[in-house]
């Protein structure tokens, strides 16, 4: 008994050095002694026969063992952080301080508000405010306790987990695609002007596929946007062609001022990812909102 004890201690205490960003981090926070932290952890990946973290001088990541046990070793930490508040103050003080969310504000609007309305209803003691955020910059991460957000993306210190995947079209508007010549495949697209997001901007280039049959083609980068956002407003505007997700652009086409190019051929989609940034004190139900944000979406096409 006394040796699980010891172990369910020393998956908190993995929790925590992820969430502090490091071994060194860690026992700065708790007061202990950095080499007493780095031998537990050693133990618990005996014990358990696998490796939790990859650790260098400069930096931790979390293996895919670890990413895998990492949710639970957090509500374990939670849990063990809201015994010692309860049994300190001898009663239960609703959380003053809110869980925040940060979201492109379509994916806030579209596929969040329903089910953070539904968490909201079923823990009545945890506030959640709502973050549009269209432009991830190491400031908006660290801003936030969660983010979804379409990948790529790189977290500092944090890490990220997909969740879902939304599909993806090239579309231009109504007046654009009427003066220029229609395009049939995918290579055509070499000879259009075309808009591209900031994080796809270093490859020039768009994967297809069509009958199980995988295309890779170059095209002209003519503007960079910041945002997805940004893009779809570039190809309102007719100043090219852009490659969007399809959610993104149904009601313009509904309106007639957007049109998809190829509706024949699925261009590549994009991962949606769930951000856990580090944090030196993550709020009480932060972990629990992470899982069921993930239990949710269930990696299902959006």
């Amino acid at each position: 008994m006394q040796g699980e004890l010891r172990q369910v201690a020393d998956l908190a205490l993995f929790a925590k050095i992820v969430q502090t960003g490091g071994i060194s981090r860690c026992a700065d926070d708790l007061g202990m002694e950095r080499t007493t932290i780095s031998r537990r952890l050693g133990m618990l990946e005996r014990a358990l026969g696998v490796k939790l973290l990859d650790r260098s001088p400069k930096q931790i990541s979390v293996t895919e063992a670890g990413r895998r046990c990492l949710e639970q070793c957090e509500l374990l930490l939670e849990s063990a952080q809201n015994a010692h508040s309860l049994a300190t103050i001898g009663s239960i003080i609703a959380n003053t301080a809110p869980i925040v969310v940060g979201a492109p504000p379509d994916i806030i609007d579209r596929y969040l508000e329903p089910r953070l309305l539904s968490f909201e209803a079923e823990n009545s003691g945890i506030r959640i405010e709502r973050r549009p955020i269209s432009v991830w910059t190491e400031e908006a991460i660290e801003s936030v306790d969660v983010g979804i957000t379409l990948a790529p993306l790189k977290v500092a210190g944090g890490w990220t987990n997909t969740i879902a995947y939304v599909r993806q079209s090239i579309f231009a508007s109504t007046d654009y695609a009427a003066q220029h010549p229609p395009v049939m495949s995918p290579f055509e697209l070499e000879a259009h002007d075309c808009i591209l997001e900031s994080s796809e901007s270093d490859r020039h280039s768009w994967r297809f596929e069509r009958n199980d049959k995988v295309t890779t083609v170059s095209v002209k980068c003519k503007y960079v946007v910041s945002s997805l956002l940004e893009a779809r407003e570039a190809t309102l505007a007719g100043l090219g062609i852009a490659r969007l997700p399809q959610y993104l652009c149904e009601p313009y086409l509904r309106s007639g001022r957007l049109v998809d190019l190829m509706p024949d051929t699925e261009s590549t989609g994009r991962d949606v990812i769930v951000i856990s940034p580090r944090q030196r004190q993550r709020k009480t139900g932060t972990a629990a909102l992470r899982m069921y944000l993930e239990n949710a979406f269930n990696k299902r096409v959006i």
